[in-house]
């Protein structure tokens, strides 16, 4: 069934204000953002559920004006208590989960004229989303989590034992037209011998690293590597190896890279007590 009508859903904006209060430092230490000394409020909020088979909007951050998306209910969790990066998701274990946390929902929420400028200047972590997302499962929901210490598979990208061989890239110079990157790289993506190719021009290792990333499923990758330069250069899929993450499908031995497996600290979400949203 297809998202419902907008006009039906505004006369829905008919709940009391929800105060939101700012991210806990626990919460903080997960997502690797700081707090902001600052609260907002919902003036209104709808969290409707989707009838029939529901697919994700995977809009995770703020709106102009508030947030508007389709998430499941696990979603809802990740964009409150996990990585800003929903890529990043996978590697959040939540413990205790009921099995409707797959249920969809269309949210709906707008924060008053007074907080609007607040929320139109966080951060790139979203912190304000973040303690709204918070404060709406706990009143909606009822949700009450808490964080378990506990170690986590990771991969490390990390210099080659004879050094990174990295073609910087020239300053101010204008790359070809491709996918623009958060550094302000540019990714061209062509084919050669049936094989994707990927160019970068102007990235950082960390563009690399969030690609790979993608390719890794649910163990994150983080850039161990330390440079922080923009640079150009290239990577290959290779013939795939059954037995192997798909982390190692793109080599980067001839950057002076390597991707080796190791640990992090990384707490789980541990779900104490959690109820279906209540009707708007």
């Amino acid at each position: 069934m297809g998202r419902p009508n907008l006009t039906k859903l505004s006369k829905l904006f008919e709940i009391p204000v929800v105060r939101l209060t700012l991210l806990s430092l626990a919460a903080a230490a997960l997502s690797g953002q700081a707090n902001q000394a600052k609260e907002v409020q919902f003036e209104v909020l709808s969290i409707r559920p989707v009838n029939g088979p529901g697919n994700a909007s995977m809009n995770t951050g703020p709106s102009p004006n508030g947030f508007d998306s389709r998430l499941s209910l696990w979603q809802m969790i990740n964009v409150a208590y996990g990585p800003v990066d929903y890529v990043q998701w996978g590697s959040v274990e939540i413990l205790k989960a009921p099995g409707w946390i797959g249920d969809f929902y269309d949210i709906k929420a707008r924060v008053s004229q007074a907080d609007l400028k607040a929320w139109q200047s966080q951060g790139m972590g979203h912190e304000l989303l973040r303690s709204a997302m918070r404060a709406a499962l706990r009143d909606r929901c009822k949700l009450a989590i808490h964080e378990q210490p506990s170690k986590g598979e990771i991969f490390e990208l990390v210099i080659g034992k004879r050094g990174p061989r990295l073609q910087a890239a020239v300053p101010h110079s204008t790359p070809p037209s491709g996918v623009k990157l958060a550094s302000g790289g540019v990714l061209v993506q062509t084919m050669k011998n049936g094989r994707p190719v990927k160019t970068y021009y102007g990235a950082t290792v960390q563009d690399l690293a969030d690609f790979l990333n993608i390719m890794s499923g649910r163990t994150p990758v983080r850039d161990r590597t330390g440079l922080t330069g923009h640079y150009d250069f290239t990577i290959q899929q290779a013939p795939p190896d059954p037995d192997e993450n798909h982390v190692y499908s793109y080599p980067v031995d001839h950057l002076g890279l390597q991707v080796k497996q190791g640990t992090e600290n990384r707490p789980k979400l541990v779900i104490d007590h959690i109820e279906k949203p209540t009707a708007n």
